[in-house]
């Protein structure tokens, strides 16, 4: 997309912030509304005048909007002309006896869940005739880039044009993950879950993973296995005192994880959790666990990211075969073992709460 920074000031940056807040919650709503059954067009025409708002404050409102103005004319970027197309199909929504929604025919998942693939409809010529003329000049915008695509996917792209153009009006949590991110992991669905995730890349894909820090609070390493001479160290990533997730990695990625910050700790897992599954309707990922005292009271800050034997702690080293073959290289296909890998590093095994 464009590579031309807004120049935003510290009185303008609070609120477009709190915009973009917004639109990345309503992305995150509209997803797990996939899941869960709920109206997927209230979401959808409630992202898509956050989406207008923001565009109207940095086309109105920012000082520097000339430098936002210009990605649309005399020839839009790529970025903008969805912007226009998000522009048209919310002036439809707000001025027109019309109501925009996704198609909700299409299902995709499995054992581990159903999600509606909602995409965007047409909107029929008889209320393209009602619109102002300025507004029917963005219709092959709209027809271009979201007419018969996926929802999120759309949400994404609008998202990272925002974030490549305005970078600091990014909303992020205590933990410095975007807000409302990672959308949660659907085994066997290779879609993005997040902004900043290259798309049709699975290479570039995964260099991201291993240049971010492992989401969540920290990691509790239970042991080491090998497959085929090749040591890999297992356990939980913990959050706010809960486990959604294991997590399987290479001694030299633990390595880099905590050169950049990240904790790993070691310790008896089995014998300091409760199994609390039960407590969270979502599809059956695996075990949720619950930690009743900070997981720095009973493990111990790892010291030793390579050993000459294998080892556990408190679990069958079986139970690790499945995941450890996963992350093995070329045991399976490359976007198999990309899903698990997302999955467990960005902690995106956690359901809406």
């Amino acid at each position: 997309m464009s590579t031309s920074l807004l120049t935003i000031t510290s009185a303008e940056e609070p609120r477009l912030r709190q915009v973009m807040k917004d639109i990345q919650n309503d992305v995150a709503a509209y997803y797990a509304a996939t899941a869960g059954g709920g109206d997927l067009g209230v979401h959808a025409r409630t992202w898509l005048g956050r989406v207008q708002n923001l565009n109207d404050l940095l086309t109105k409102q920012l000082h520097d909007k000339a430098t936002y103005l210009a990605l649309f004319t005399p020839t839009p970027t790529t970025g903008a002309e969805l912007i226009n197309a998000v522009k048209y199909a919310r002036n439809v929504d707000q001025h027109l006896m019309f109501e925009v929604s996704p198609s909700e025919d299409v299902f995709i998942g499995g054992a581990h869940g159903m999600r509606t693939y909602g995409c965007w409809r047409p909107i029929p010529a008889a209320t393209h005739a009602e619109l102002e003329k300025r507004t029917q000049r963005l219709q092959p915008a709209y027809q271009a880039n979201l007419e018969g695509k996926e929802l999120t996917s759309t949400m994404l792209a609008v998202l990272r044009f925002f974030a490549d153009i305005a970078p600091q009006i990014v909303h992020r949590d205590h933990r410095g993950e975007w807000t409302g991110f990672p959308l949660k992991s659907q085994p066997a669905v290779g879609d993005p879950l997040h902004p900043e995730e290259p798309v049709g890349d699975i290479v570039a894909a995964n260099v991201w993973l291993n240049r971010r820090r492992p989401n969540g609070d920290l990691r509790v390493v239970v042991g080491q296995f090998s497959m085929e001479e090749a040591p890999y160290l297992v356990g939980f990533t913990f959050a706010d005192q809960l486990s959604f997730s294991p997590f399987v990695e290479t001694p030299e990625q633990v390595d880099r994880d905590i050169a950049a910050g990240f904790t790993y700790l070691q310790g008896d897992v089995s014998a300091n959790v409760e199994n609390v599954t039960h407590k969270f309707p979502m599809p059956p990922d695996g075990a949720v666990l619950y930690s009743p005292k900070e997981a720095t009271t009973w493990a111990t800050p790892l010291t030793q990211t390579r050993y000459e034997a294998d080892w556990m702690i408190g679990f069958d080293p079986n139970n690790w075969r499945q995941a450890v073959s996963v992350e093995h290289p070329d045991r399976f296909p490359d976007f198999v073992a990309y899903e698990q890998r997302r999955a467990f590093r960005l902690y995106a095994q956690v359901p809406p709460r």
